[in-house]
């Protein structure tokens, strides 16, 4: 299957790396559940590899679609929320922490829908992607369930707070600011 637009086909191994990242969440959430933070800790790693992976094929190789553009983001949205309110609701992780980081993702992810109808694409930004390396790390770090790298993923999951916030400044400043006429004026 391919888009109206494109040459590749839709499901390219970056995609299909997505999708898997998605299929990783329920998996990672029930052993959180169980208690099985060990696996749940490997099966967070795996996600997080493929995060990466996926971007450097699709690079890599000149894989990159439309799709992947918007199911990257999702895919690594999804992730870190549903783990983050799962750790959350643990007690591993402060719920005003959990609140802000996801509901900057509701923000942004909103307005990235929104440009993308009048077919503006909103690229993911330094800071943004050092937020999604920085709460990927923390989690895995949180989901090990040793003190010390409990204690060293709380530090990182406060700067990807930090990143996050600033981040999300940016985006929006950079929407609203007002656009310079070529009058000169």
């Amino acid at each position: 299957m391919k888009a109206k637009d494109e040459q590749l086909p839709l499901w390219t191994l970056p995609n299909r790396l997505c999708i898997l990242r998605i299929l990783f969440i329920p998996l990672i959430i029930i052993f959180i559940e169980k208690g099985l933070f060990y696996v749940a800790f490997v099966l967070f790693i795996l996600a997080g590899i493929t995060d990466g992976l996926d971007g450097f094929v699709a690079r890599r190789f000149k894989l990159t679609s439309k799709l992947g553009l918007y199911l990257d983001p999702i895919a690594d949205k999804l992730l870190v929320s549903s783990v983050l309110i799962t750790l959350t609701y643990h007690n591993l992780v402060p719920l005003w922490v959990t609140i802000l980081l996801v509901c900057r993702e509701f923000v942004i992810n909103g307005l990235r829908s929104f440009y993308a109808l009048e077919g503006i694409t909103i690229y993911p930004s330094f800071a943004g992607k050092l937020k999604t390396t920085l709460q990927i790390v923390a989690i895995s770090c949180l989901l090990f369930r040793h003190p010390l790298a409990q204690q060293i993923g709380l530090y990182i999951i406060y700067a990807a707070l930090l990143f996050s916030m600033y981040s999300a400044v940016k985006y929006i400043m950079a929407i609203f600011r007002p656009k310079k006429t070529g009058n000169g004026s």
